[in-house]
């Protein structure tokens, strides 16, 4: 066990604090509000850095942890980072600092960027601690924290019909989150304890049905918040009408939480569920229909934007295929995937806001012919679709690769033994992993290739603060996949410990 000398605490609380700061100081500073926001959010990224970094480096498993006295019937304020936790919220770190240099020359011309910045600081916070806490009374005020900031962010810089569009980004969620509470408050009820390490040995006497039915409901929080089909609906509004900097949050950080969360609670808390065939092979059906659904429409999309909020809604299907798979294998493609989509997908994002910030537009048909005059952007646009499509040497094809082989390892030889519906729903999935290649091929094609048009004659790269965070994530994508072991070894044990879990019943 590592000391942690409160290193975890402070991930959370230094965002919090400064972003007092960035709110009283905004006025005065304007945009260079956003260097407070990057201080706020480099010692995160700095601290838990260095925590996978020891992770890494440890001979066999550790953990950092931190407890601490909160409240009667609470429980203790719990934080762990390990194997699984520790990559997902030092993604989110890097996303939120990249992004915080980002949003400096996208947002200059904004109202209220003090405002911008301080919420922008709290909706980090709040995912940070949705990651990194054991203790499901505070997770569930941390899945609140994520939820308010981010609406008001929408409904105040976004664009459109914001007000309508972030109302019913807050109801789809709220109702989410409160079918996550009635879940909670069951299981303590239930097991005594909101100590998701505890559950299981407390709740071997309660019915399967009963289990089943607080999994559901939790699960349906978790969905929404994914974007799972049929619970989708407001990701496409809300990704493409929040302002460029929040949707390159909302996409890649944020909607994949709920895969992390359900890998966390589900395969720690809920076993037995787990090894029920028809429940988990409804979440694997759920699963392809997400990734085929999500595919198909992005092919249908001129808005940029919305191709890639659609393109975010297929990427929770994969997500969700590792999540179901039972295998250590799958769940650390599910790992990885998060970690790819978040890099890719932020690029993405920000190259989107390059055309909006510079070009006055988010159609594709209005582009074509800019890779002459934006070579970097170009590059890493095509880095960040070859790493949705998994295609080597990104750590996408690891994360995608993964998946596949965990689902199909499940389904030939398993925990679950032979089962020719899970083989059949994952050859489906692979052969649907195509959509992804086509819509990512087919958008850099008429984007960046062909004949200048009239309307983006003057296009030219962006501001270094805007491609600056964009070259950086795309390097990242390339040096993890081509060394993707300083991910998949501190990954594996925890997945591996997950998964035996399920097999013993």
């Amino acid at each position: 066990m590592l000391d942690t000398n409160n290193l975890l605490l402070q991930t959370i609380l230094v965002p919090v604090a400064l972003s007092v700061a960035t709110l009283s100081v905004g006025g005065t500073l304007g945009k260079n509000t956003g260097w407070i926001a990057f201080i706020a959010t480099l010692y995160p990224t700095g601290v838990l850095a260095y925590v996978t970094l020891q992770l890494f480096s440890a001979p066999s498993v550790q953990t950092f942890e931190a407890a601490y006295e909160w409240a009667p019937y609470i429980g203790k304020f719990t934080l762990l980072a390990d194997g699984l936790s520790a990559p997902v919220a030092l993604t989110i770190a890097i996303l939120a600092m990249v992004i915080s240099l980002y949003s400096m020359p996208y947002m200059e011309h904004e109202h209220g960027i003090g405002g911008y910045f301080s919420l922008y600081l709290l909706y980090t916070a709040g995912m940070i601690g949705t990651v990194l806490t054991t203790n499901l009374a505070a997770f569930f005020f941390f899945f609140e924290l994520m939820l308010l900031p981010s609406w008001a962010l929408i409904g105040i810089w976004g664009t459109g019909e914001r007000e309508k569009i972030a109302f019913k980004y807050f109801m789809f969620t709220e109702v989410g989150a409160l079918a996550l509470l009635a879940g909670i408050v069951t299981v303590r009820f239930m097991a005594g304890t909101f100590d998701i390490f505890k559950i299981a040995a407390r709740t071997t006497d309660v019915g399967l049905p009963v289990l089943i039915a607080i999994v559901t409901a939790i699960l349906i929080g978790l969905f929404i918040k994914m974007a799972i089909f049929p619970l989708h609906t407001w990701l496409p509004d809300a990704h493409a009408e929040a302002p460029t900097p929040i949707s390159a949050l909302l996409s890649p950080a944020m909607i994949g939480i709920g895969g992390y969360a359900a890998i966390r609670i589900l395969y720690t808390a809920f076993p037995r569920v787990l090894a029920n065939w028809q429940f988990m092979m409804t979440i694997t059906v759920l699963a392809l229909v997400t990734l085929v659904y999500g595919g198909v429409m992005a092919l249908a999309q001129d808005d940029i934007k919305r191709l890639l909020a659609y393109s975010s809604i297929s990427q929770m299907g994969y997500l969700l295929l590792g999540v179901a798979s039972l295998s250590m294998i799958g769940l650390a493609g599910a790992t990885l995937l998060y970690v790819s989509h978040g890099f890719s997908k932020a690029i993405l994002f920000m190259v989107a806001g390059i055309f909006i910030h510079n070009l006055n537009t988010r159609s594709i048909k209005m582009l074509g012919g800019l890779g002459p005059r934006m070579p970097y952007t170009a590059t890493a646009t095509l880095i960040a679709f070859l790493g949705l499509a998994g295609t080597p040497p990104l750590v996408g094809f690891w994360g995608e690769f993964f998946i596949f082989a965990g689902s199909m390892y499940t389904g030939f030889a398993g925990m679950l033994k032979p089962d020719l519906a899970r083989v059949t729903v994952t050859a489906v999935a692979i052969v649907a992993s195509v959509l992804t290649a086509a819509y990512g091929l087919w958008t850099v094609r008429r984007i960046f290739f062909g004949s200048l048009g009239a309307n983006v004659k003057d296009a030219r790269e962006g501001p270094d603060l805007m491609v600056l965070p964009i070259i950086i994530l795309a390097c990242l994508a390339v040096l993890l996949g081509v060394y993707p072991t300083v991910l998949s070894k501190i990954i594996g044990p925890i997945v591996s410990q997950l998964a035996s879990t399920v097999s013993s019943f």
